[in-house]
């Protein structure tokens, strides 16, 4: 699979922590230019250039997160589009499924929540989350446990436990405990029914049929 798909889809799970981290750094902005700033005397070029001075970390953090959060968007949209537009796409058959309702809970609990605590007005801080940061992605994309994923939410899709038959070579195998994610609300019902899919790892699907 797409290396860059599997990181975009890592990093766009933590959509609501790089939003949080943005309002807090245009919080820790303002406050400094408070504090500093003589109000409406100074000149914009020199505001702008004492803004700089005063909270580079902060500056840096938010054009960074912004500016990558877009484009990874994109990316992903872009990418799943194409796919879509496959018109020969691997089919597969489900024989049963439910949907999988704690993993977007569990990884907000154990993943996001820990990083807000995080300091992303200190160098010090900035540089221990970006070893926490890369080690927690190279481990996550490696295993493929990049499923959970905040923009797929956004965009309306869901999570299904399943058992779903994939044709390999000449035989159909049977993949237990799957994970398909799918926009379609019924997925889980009129079962057995075939789906076109975008093929993670033999065990992870997303449903490029279902709407």
């Amino acid at each position: 699979m797409d290396i860059w798909f599997k990181w975009n889809m890592f990093y766009t799970s933590f959509l609501p922590l790089w939003a949080s981290i943005v309002v807090s750094d245009v919080w820790s902005i303002c406050h400094k230019m408070n504090n500093i700033l003589p109000t409406s005397t100074v000149q914009t070029a020199s505001r702008i250039f004492t803004v700089w001075n005063i909270a580079k970390i902060e500056v840096i953090t938010f054009l960074v997160l912004v500016l990558y959060s877009f484009f990874s968007i994109i990316y992903l949209c872009c990418f799943i589009s194409n796919k879509r537009k496959n018109p020969s796409l691997p089919t597969g058959k489900i024989v049963e499924a439910k949907r999988a309702n704690k993993l977007s809970t569990e990884f907000l609990l154990a993943y996001i929540l820990p990083m807000i605590a995080f300091d992303f007005s200190s160098a010090h801080d900035v540089v221990l989350f970006l070893i926490y940061f890369t080690v927690l992605s190279f481990l996550c994309i490696r295993n493929n446990n990049i499923y959970t994923n905040f923009l797929f939410e956004i965009k309306g899709y869901r999570m299904y436990e399943c058992d779903i038959e994939c044709p390999v070579l000449t035989e159909n195998k049977l993949y237990k405990n799957s994970l398909i994610i799918s926009k379609n609300k019924t997925l889980a019902n009129s079962i057995p029914r075939k789906i076109g899919y975008f093929d993670f790892d033999n065990y992870i699907y997303i449903d490029l049929e279902g709407e």
